[in-house]
């Protein structure tokens, strides 16, 4: 598709309207905020607690305070909204109770008509991730909705069923300011010395956050109707060791090794869903005693002075890590182009670029 076929700003169908967002304290609900309300839109945040609703309120959306459970709470806060994008999803806790309050919201999307609901999936569904092509069509195989894989594909499996019209987003690695996981990680990584990748790397196909909240506002605008799913990578082909790279450069510093040692092992037949740690679930009860912010400030001091007190030298991923690292995915991104316009623009070199000049300045 070329660009004279793509709409100047995407979204514009949904100017003015009133939507909903879920997740939105979150790095990608924060982009998606800022988007939203530049198109001039009637945002209301679903929030479990205040946190975060300040800043919320400053920019110029809603906060409300409303936990994911049955009710007319959450029915009313979806009445005829255009659109609800789903964002939310709480890794402290097992995925079964994540999916108790997805179909808590979708029942209230349902009963309150909502026009659309946009939801943010993953392309660890398919079971060929990390390894070989995917496409909206590559086999799903459902297991035990404990593990995040196994919740999202019950996610998916609900809207399928619903009576909404859907478009369920799968993004791939999604890096971006605020990415807990493949941005501000990967840079403490490589401040504590770098990373030790599989020999040879596999391939790490990114994507930047702006280029997700573009699909969930094209999808969101789209007269499509039915349920849709869209598959979301970058416009480059990454190796995991210029992905690494790229941050050390960022970072100034940092080591990125590919030795064999770091070569992942098959997952065995009989693993386990994984459930939250036990880690997890102390970490959970701490947040709810005496809120998010001061728990995760804990943290973070208590990391950084490991950091200072341990010696830097680059670090050996658990096992899973090394699988992702060592796998060979193909992701096409041809449905969601042919079909919402979308159009990948970020580069992850360019990106990179621009986040040193910003911080040299």
């Amino acid at each position: 598709m070329t660009e004279k076929h793509v709409d100047p700003r995407p979204g514009d169908g949904l100017a003015g309207q009133r939507v909903v967002v879920t997740g939105a304290t979150g790095f990608i609900g924060r982009r998606l905020i800022d988007a939203l309300l530049k198109l001039e839109c009637d945002v209301t945040a679903l929030l479990r607690t205040r946190h975060g609703a300040a800043a919320l309120e400053q920019a110029g959306a809603k906060a409300l305070v409303c936990p994911l459970h049955p009710g007319p709470t959450l029915t009313q806060a979806l009445d005829g909204a255009a659109a609800l994008f789903h964002l939310a999803y709480d890794f402290r806790a097992p995925g079964a109770e994540n999916l108790a309050a997805f179909d808590a919201l979708i029942k209230a999307a349902e009963d309150g008509s909502c026009k659309r609901i946009v939801h943010l999936s993953s392309a660890v569904v398919y079971d060929n991730w990390p390894n070989g092509p995917i496409t909206e069509r590559s086999p799903i195989t459902a297991e035990d909705t404990q593990s995040y894989r196994g919740a999202k594909i019950a996610m998916e499996q609900r809207l399928l069923q619903g009576q909404c019209d859907a478009a369920i987003l799968q993004p791939t690695i999604v890096y971006g300011p605020g990415s807990a996981l493949w941005t501000n990680g990967p840079l403490a990584m490589m401040r504590r010395g770098g990373i030790i990748l599989p020999d040879p790397p596999g391939q790490c196909p990114a994507v930047h956050v702006d280029d997700v909240v573009q699909v969930a506002l094209r999808a969101a605008s789209s007269p499509r109707t039915g349920v849709e799913r869209y598959l979301i990578s970058g416009p480059d082909v990454l190796g995991w060791k210029t992905f690494f790279e790229g941050y050390a450069r960022l970072a100034g510093c940092g080591e990125v090794r590919c030795d064999p040692t770091a070569n992942p092992t098959p997952p065995p037949n009989d693993s386990a869903p994984a459930g939250p740690s036990l880690a997890g679930q102390i970490s959970a009860h701490l947040r709810h005693l005496v809120g998010r912010r001061r728990v995760e400030a804990t943290a973070g001091w208590v990391r950084s002075v490991q950091a200072r007190l341990t010696p830097p030298r680059p670090v050996m991923p658990d096992m899973a890590g090394r699988r992702l690292f060592a796998g060979q995915p193909e992701v096409s991104t041809r449905y969601a182009q042919d079909q919402i316009g979308y159009v990948p623009r970020v580069f992850f070199d360019e990106w990179i670029e621009s986040m040193r000049k910003q911080s040299a300045r």
